[in-house]
């Protein structure tokens, strides 16, 4: 994407949304959940949290038209039958210093594609003022207007962070599954959030990648984004992301292909799934795989009546430059939009609650011009509060691809989506978070 083609969407996604925006707090930046654990212990002016989450999921899946490539030749998965996944869980730590200052670290203590590893995850510090007597107080004038993020964490750009599942951090998604497509990436950086009445806008930049790197030719990804909550009930949002490496560096970019979180369907649209790494983000939608992305997104959330919610977003993006999923490949570029809308009804007074949602990725260019295709998932279910920690959910789910050319992988890992492949069937998940 050129300099003028950033600059210019920029400016639409500001001319979409400053206009209505009047001078939020950074509670907008939590607009559907907010769960701080549970204060374990004090010493002083420390507070201490834990948090954790834990999910178990049986599925009864199956799968047409599926075709993966193993490094070698296009091989036809086993048959999937009935089963239960291995359970994951999320261990988080937050120590609160006086009442301005966070540090939050956590770890994922079993995922999709490693479910018998500890990875770490996010470490960062949250700062809102100086404690009174540091030698940094004579900044909290400057902090009366922004608040500051730095370290190892998600970079804020849509609204997936705050309502996808994440790993075993699942309360915040009223469906079992993700969107098809749902770019979530964390990278060390910084960021900084001017908070208002009614608004919000947040600029920051990060390393380009999902841990350190020192090379010359890394570059930087820099964001920004604005946030309106000042209309009850609604909550909008609009999101800008961009990094471009050097050419030749082996390096790829980070938002949409990172899945360590995995999915919540297990060995579909996979070789296998047996802790060889070829579970990472199964069924999953993965483009931008290159050294350079440019990524917008615009996200509507709304409560029309109490127990009603619906949501909505719309992005689009650009990548190009090597791509690991594709053997012999060196270059292509990749266009694409993405997009999803949802809606969960409570009934009545009860903790019972139905939801459905339609995702799609839409591809305008994949490597090659004549190269466009769709992939686009159906999630019909709903969900049972057992207790206010406990949350049991059911779905429908079908996924299918189409329009490729025969032999493209790389969009779904390495599964052939030129052949069409299709995966339906029930998932039940059981979470405990708190």
């Amino acid at each position: 994407m050129s300099h003028s083609s950033r600059l210019l969407t920029v400016a639409a996604l500001a001319a979409l949304v400053v206009p209505f925006t009047v001078p939020a707090s950074l509670d907008a930046q939590q607009p559907d959940y907010n769960r701080r654990g549970i204060q374990v212990g004090q010493h002083e002016n420390l507070t201490l949290s834990l948090g954790l989450h834990s999910v178990g999921r049986v599925q009864i899946i199956s799968q047409e038209d599926v075709f993966v490539w193993n490094g070698s030749a296009f091989v036809e998965p086993p048959k999937l039958g009935p089963g239960m996944q291995t359970s994951f869980a999320n261990l988080e730590f937050l120590v609160t210093i006086g009442e301005d200052i966070d540090v939050f670290f956590d770890g994922l203590l079993a995922t999709q594609r490693h479910p018998t590893l500890w990875w770490g995850h996010q470490g960062y510090m949250y700062i809102r003022q100086m404690p009174d007597g540091s030698p940094l107080d004579f900044l909290n004038p400057v902090f009366e207007h922004v608040d500051v993020k730095a370290g190892n964490f998600y970079a804020n750009f849509g609204e997936h962070q705050f309502t996808r599942t994440l790993n075993a951090d699942a309360h915040r998604n009223p469906l079992v599954g993700n969107p098809v497509a749902s770019p979530v990436g964390v990278e060390p950086g910084m960021e900084i959030y001017l908070n208002r009445e009614g608004m919000g806008l947040m600029v920051g930049g990060g390393i380009g990648a999902p841990e350190q790197d020192f090379r010359d030719a890394r570059s930087y990804s820099y964001r920004a984004k604005v946030w309106l909550d000042a209309i009850e009930g609604i909550y909008l949002s609009g999101s800008y992301y961009n990094v471009s490496h050097d050419v030749g560096i082996a390096r790829g970019t980070n938002m949409f292909r990172r899945e360590r979180l995995g999915s919540s369907y297990g060995a579909v649209w996979n070789l296998h799934n047996d802790g060889s790494g070829d579970g990472e983000g199964p069924g999953q939608a993965r483009p931008g795989d290159g050294r350079e992305l440019a990524a917008w997104e615009l996200n509507a959330i709304a409560t029309l009546f109490p127990g009603n919610r619906l949501a909505a977003f719309f992005g689009g993006a650009e990548g190009s430059g090597a791509n690991p999923a594709l053997p012999g490949v060196s270059k292509g570029d990749e266009e694409w939009t993405y997009y999803a809308v949802e809606a969960t009804q409570y009934l009545a007074d009860a903790p019972v609650y139905l939801s459905g949602r339609y995702s799609a990725i839409d591809y305008s260019k994949f490597l090659a011009d004549n190269n466009d295709g769709k992939v686009s998932r159906i999630q019909i279910g709903g969900g049972l509060w057992i207790t206010d920690n406990i949350l049991m959910k059911a779905e429908y789910v079908y996924q299918s691809a189409s329009g490729f050319q025969p032999e493209t992988i790389g969009v779904v890992n390495a599964v052939d989506v030129g052949r069409d492949p299709v995966f339906k069937g029930l998932i039940l998940e059981v979470g405990v978070s708190f």
